[in-house]
């Protein structure tokens, strides 16, 4: 056998903002909280401090992909548990008294540099790409939590991306593999793993970075007419060796994607519009007059004219990218964030209608993460926690057109004497646009990952209540979903100033057979006519309620979806009746 070394190139395009952290700045949490700034989390630098990413980065995302794929599909993906092993290294649980060494990995994913063209440099000859803010929200007070203001570098989408991997097959004619050691790879092995690789890129299943719950770092395969090309040579001869060295990297090697049949998550679709215009307002940047905290984007006389001027500097709607051509854009983690804290309101109800109020813990000084840990099980199952990823991912909602804008003044009340507040005027731009739909999706087995993780089950075992507790799950988003067909639930800021205001035309459900959901596809009633959306919302999930098992952990009293808010972490519940007795 004889060395054959491959390169892989892979074109992509960023379907998504993406972002990479490298090192943290230390942020100072003791400063005055009148002059607290946030530190962007930025992306790793090469030596010459332009932004890139990773190659490990790139690599365990691609690692991970290629090893859920096998979980789901076994072997028919062609690629043994032993052979992975041989492509991606041996990862050190080799068995108890094992003293071969491990094997180094077979595959190596260069770092990727990002498109710079058009950025400028900072102070520290820093290429600087443009910057995204979020806020967390309190679910107790309702407002921003303190010390949770984020600020993320990103690398907007529509961005072209050159993925470069490299392997090396085989050994030297003349080398045996010690008694006990991994082989290394074959031609064929890592053919097949780079036929897996474009088609995990391919179905959108691998993504890149960090904020992939917000929907961040979504790749696709570029439109070009070879989206990848895949070259190799054998180094041990001296033709081989100048083969491998030319500008072509070596012989053209045809390979095919591999089939991996869609995303294999459920994609829920909102067609939907606002009457009151959304506006999630972007954060002015400091300069004379102008405030670094959130007050500076609501505008404050003074800013544009002086501070005798009763004119605004209104806040202005955040856009998907760094340029007034970009569209308006509702962040997903914007989204999530308030169909969480609407999640997290119907389970703490229903909790507390179950439990005597006087023994419910006080949480209102609680903090943004602490809260988020203290979540009912089933929110925690869906959106994550301080200790695992959720399985509900919001993508980033662009608005189709952006309309006509208009300008929004209000002021404050003096409280005292009841007049107008001095120094209080307030304006906000606001677009009256068409959106696109609202996409949710559903990491099915992520889910129940996370169920049979709360429940305390073995990952492989078969007579589950994990799958109970995935569809007890869903039901809960199906709630809020409904609550936001009602129009209770608005969206983006000023929701407590008229806006946000959201009316849903349509809701559509499909990939849910893993969780045993049929397809929906529902549309809002016309002139009255016929049950109204959240009707038909409700009718559905009763649909998935009746095969849900109760379960057997919650006490007396607790029936179908609802018995799943108690956790295996937490004790079972009991009727106030039953406790009184």
């Amino acid at each position: 056998m004889s060395v054959t070394r491959y390169e892989l190139t892979i074109h992509l395009v960023t379907d998504s903002p993406l972002h990479s952290g490298g090192i943290d700045e230390v942020v100072n949490r003791r400063r005055d909280p009148d002059k607290r700034t946030t530190v962007a989390r930025r992306f790793a630098r090469d030596g010459r401090g332009r932004p890139v990413l990773t190659g490990r980065s790139v690599k365990g995302a691609l690692r991970a992909a290629c090893q859920r794929f096998r979980e789901e599909h076994g072997d028919a993906v062609g690629l043994t548990e032993r052979e992975l092993r041989q492509l991606w290294g041996d990862d050190g649980s080799r068995g108890a008294g094992s003293a071969a060494p491990l094997r180094a990995s077979a595959i190596t994913v260069h770092t990727v540099e990002l498109p710079t063209e058009g950025y400028e440099e900072d102070e520290e000859h820093k290429i600087v790409l443009p910057t995204r803010m979020g806020n967390a929200i309190d679910r107790y007070w309702g407002s921003a939590g303190d010390t949770a203001l984020f600020e993320h570098e990103y690398l907007p989408r529509g961005k072209e991306l050159a993925l470069t991997i490299t392997a090396e097959a085989g050994l030297p004619d003349g080398v045996e593999v010690p008694q006990g050691d991994v082989a290394p790879p074959g031609p064929e092995q890592v053919e097949k793993l780079f036929a897996l690789i474009i088609g995990l890129i391919k179905d959108g299943r691998v993504a890149f970075g960090g904020r992939q719950n917000a929907g961040w770092g979504r790749v696709a395969l570029s439109d070009s007419e070879r989206a990848w090309t895949l070259t190799k040579a054998e180094p041990g001869s001296r033709a081989g060796l100048e083969e491998w060295l030319s500008g072509a990297g070596g012989r053209s090697v045809d390979v095919a994607p591999v089939d991996c049949g869609g995303s294999g998550r459920m994609r829920i679709e909102i067609t939907w519009d606002s009457p009151t215009g959304i506006l999630v307002a972007e954060p002015q940047k400091d300069g004379p007059g102008e405030g670094a905290d959130a007050g500076a984007a609501d505008g404050a006389p003074g800013e544009a004219e002086g501070a005798d001027s009763e004119e605004t500097k209104p806040a202005r709607p955040l856009r998907a990218g760094p340029e007034e051509t970009d569209p308006i854009v509702l962040p997903g983690s914007s989204v999530r964030g308030a169909l969480r804290t609407r999640a997290t309101r119907i389970a703490r109800t229903i909790l507390l209608a179950k439990k005597d109020p006087s023994t419910g813990a006080d949480w209102s000084g609680a903090g943004v993460h602490e809260q988020l840990a203290q979540d009912p099980s089933l929110v925690r199952d869906l959106f994550g926690s301080t200790t695992h990823r959720g399985a509900l991912t919001v993508l980033d909602t662009l608005a189709a057109e952006d309309g006509p804008s208009r300008k929004v003044t209000h002021n404050a009340g003096d409280r005292w004497t009841g007049g107008v507040a001095d120094g209080l005027l307030y304006s906000e731009e606001v677009y009256d646009s068409t959106w696109n739909s609202i996409v949710l999706e559903l990491d099915l087995d992520r889910l129940l990952t996370n169920a049979r993780a709360g429940l305390g089950e073995p990952g492989g075992q078969e007579a589950s209540q994990g799958e109970d507790r995935s569809r007890a799950a869903f039901c809960l988003l199906g709630l809020v979903l409904a609550e936001l067909a009602a129009g209770t639930l608005p969206l983006g800021s000023r929701g407590t100033r008229g806006m946000g205001q959201v009316e849903v035309k349509a809701m559509a459900v499909t990939g849910g057979k893993g969780l045993g959901v049929e397809n929906w596809a529902l549309k809002a009633s016309q002139d009255g006519a016929g049950e109204s959306l959240p009707r038909l919302i409700l009718k559905g999930l009763r649909d998935v309620n009746s095969g849900i098992e109760r379960n057997p952990r919650a006490g007396a009293g607790w029936e179908g979806w609802s018995s799943y808010l108690v956790g295996s972490s937490e004790r079972p519940l009991e009727d106030k009746e039953e406790r009184d007795a």
